[in-house]
């Protein structure tokens, strides 16, 4: 009679004559020679699998690379050998072939967005073939959605169009409340012209506190509507008005008329 020790992280089968006699546990067991036999030791802590990037096309035609890693673990050791010739392949398989179909059925906005959604439901997915093998999927995280340098940065341009978008909007509700508010000033102002002329005083005011420029006040024509008119234009206007008047009366005098009239 032979014996063995198993680790506390195994298990070992033991077949008797080819046919399944048992799970060895933890510890010292003796077997049969040429009887019986271990045909295999299967360990049940969980593993590690780092998926090879998978490529594929998202529901809106966009070429992506998907870098995931797996977690697992075997539950039921009888089905994992009598069930599958190799588990671990046969599960890793499972998963690549689950990411891949999952990528044709998202969006990149959702693969970006809702990794952990998208773990869950490739686990999910593939928890219903890999249980009658024995395993148990513990947990699928996609780690990185790569996309070609192109579309990063288009991607990466969208949201800074989105921002300007809702700043023109904001300053053109900005513009149409100033506007609104002006004219109800001006309203004001058109009928209380004391208002007007405080205000106009007021202005004058703030650009004499700034003290940034020299300012000179030239006297100008009163217009009655109490605001001043800028650098005297309205003044020099009719300046010019009065001496146009004085020059097409001198024109027009007795003694002009009799000196072209000698003339001629």
């Amino acid at each position: 009679m032979f014996f063995g020790i198993c680790n506390q992280w195994d298990r070992h089968v033991l077949f008797t004559l080819g046919k399944f006699t048992k799970i060895i546990e933890p510890g010292l067991y003796f077997h049969i020679p040429f009887l019986q036999g271990i045909k295999r030791i299967v360990d049940i802590r969980i593993v590690t699998y780092t998926v090879p990037l998978q490529k594929g096309l998202t529901k809106d035609n966009i070429p992506v690379e998907v870098d995931a890693i797996v977690f697992y673990k075997v539950t039921n050791v009888k089905d994992a050998v009598l069930n599958v010739d190799d588990y671990h392949k046969a599960t890793q398989l499972s998963v690549r072939s689950a990411i891949r179909d999952m990528v044709g059925k998202s969006t990149l906005d959702e693969l970006l967005s809702q990794r952990d959604k998208i773990g869950d439901i490739v686990r999910e997915h593939t928890s219903e073939l890999v249980t009658q093998w024995g395993v148990l999927i513990v947990t699928v995280e996609i780690k990185d959605v790569i996309v070609s340098k192109e579309l990063e940065d288009s991607i990466a341009r969208e949201p800074a169009a989105e921002r300007e978008k809702r700043a023109r909007i904001l300053l053109a509700k900005s513009e149409e409340l100033a506007a609104d508010a002006i004219v109800n000033a001006s309203t004001k102002y058109a009928s209380d012209p004391v208002a007007l002329q405080l205000r106009s005083m007021n202005m004058l005011y703030e650009m004499c506190m700034e003290g940034k420029s020299t300012m000179v006040f030239v006297p100008t024509v009163n217009t009655g509507n109490g605001m001043p008119s800028i650098i005297g234009i309205e003044g020099i206007q009719s300046l010019l008005v009065q001496n146009k008047v004085s020059e097409s009366k001198q024109e027009k005098s007795p003694d002009n008329l009799a000196q072209e009239s000698d003339e001629n």
